[in-house]
This record gives C-alpha cells, sequence and structure tokens, in this order.
C-alpha cells in the first residue's frame, strides 16, 4: 500500500536500500536524541545490525510503520501509528526524519498528515494521539500545523534532564471530527 502526497510518498513496501539507509541512520546521534532524549547514544555495530535484521519479527496488528519517500525516489524516513485500540478506535503516532537537512522543509508536517488522514478515512479512527517532550520543539510544531492540540503535560519517565532540559512528556491529540470538518 502507498499514500500518495503532493511532495512524498508514504510506502508500507520495503525496498532492499531501506536496510542500508536504516544502519546509516543509526550512527547519527541528533535526530536519536530527539526521538528518545533519555537513552544515551551509542553508535550500533555492523555485526549487530545485522544480527537483528535476521530476526523474524512477530505480526504486529496493533502498529504499521511506512517509509517516507520523496516523490523523486529519496528515502527521507518513516512514520508509525502504535499502540492501536481497536475498540477505542484510537491510535499513536510518530515520525522520524534522521537526517538534519530533510529538518524543516515541511515534510514532516505532510507525512503526518498523509498518515492521520489514512486513520481517520481509510481505518475509521475517532482519535490520534502523539506523545513527545517539550525538547522536541519540531515535533511539537508539526503537531500543532497537523490539527493536533496539547492533551497533557507529565513529567517524564526519565529521572534526569539532557542538555540541560528537563524531559517533560507532552501529549497531544486530534478527534476525527475536528480532522474531518
Amino acid at each position: 500500500m502507498s499514500i500518495v502526497g503532493q511532495r512524498l510518498l508514504l510506502r508500507a513496501e520495503k525496498r532492499d536500500t531501506d536496510a542500508e539507509d536504516l544502519f546509516r541512520w543509526l550512527q547519527l546521534e541528533e535526530w536519536q536524541y530527539y526521538d528518545e532524549p533519555h537513552q544515551p547514544f551509542q553508535p550500533i555495530s555492523r555485526e549487530d545490525f545485522d544480527r537483528r535484521q535476521q530476526r523474524p519479527k512477530p505480526p504486529q496488528s496493533s502498529s504499521a510503520r511506512w517509509q517516507i519517500d520523496t516523490l523523486e525516489g529519496r528515502h527521507i524516513g518513516w512514520v508509525v501509528y502504535y499502540g492501536l485500540d481497536a475498540l477505542a478506535r484510537t491510535a499513536y503516532v510518530g515520525i522520524d526524519l534522521p537526517e538534519p537537512e530533510t529538518w524543516g522543509r515541511g515534510y514532516g508536517t505532510e507525512a503526518l498528515r498523509l498518515l492521520v488522514d489514512h486513520l481517520f478515512r481509510d481505518m475509521g479512527l475517532e482519535a490520534v494521539r502523539l506523545a513527545t517532550w517539550t525538547g522536541n520543539r519540531r515535533m511539537m510544531r508539526c503537531a500543532e500545523k497537523c490539527g493536533f492540540k496539547e492533551a497533557a503535560r507529565l513529567p517524564h519517565y526519565a529521572d534526569c534532564s539532557v542538555r540541560g532540559e528537563p524531559l517533560e512528556r507532552v501529549e497531544f491529540a486530534l478527534r476525527r471530527s475536528e480532522w474531518l470538518r
């Protein structure tokens, strides 16, 4: 399955080159700081990466990942929904654009909008949530541009600060009725 936007394509199908891109991205510290700031950065060795790639992955009905490509075919990251609650018809979403040269260009906003639209229109969800932390200002702006509203601010689960910033967890929510206006 693919979802096509104005500048991006979200694809569920994997390409042979995706693993090489992921390995390269796992060597970059900055994006991982924004993704999981409480985890110390540790680049992965080629051997460990290959071993992880070989492990069978159990099918998960509560999550799905789409790779993000530009319409020109450049693989730039991924979006995911997770924690799907079929009864409540809700899920969380996330996005990763590991390369700094892709930041601030609207790619994240477009990719997130494409995924959210799919979740509401095609999957019939009633609400979509997003969780980040106060230091991830780009993600917070992206969420707000997509129509998400801050729903909660909680002390982060890590007992430390990173780069001098407190780790407060921020949760955003967007309802189907707000999206489909």
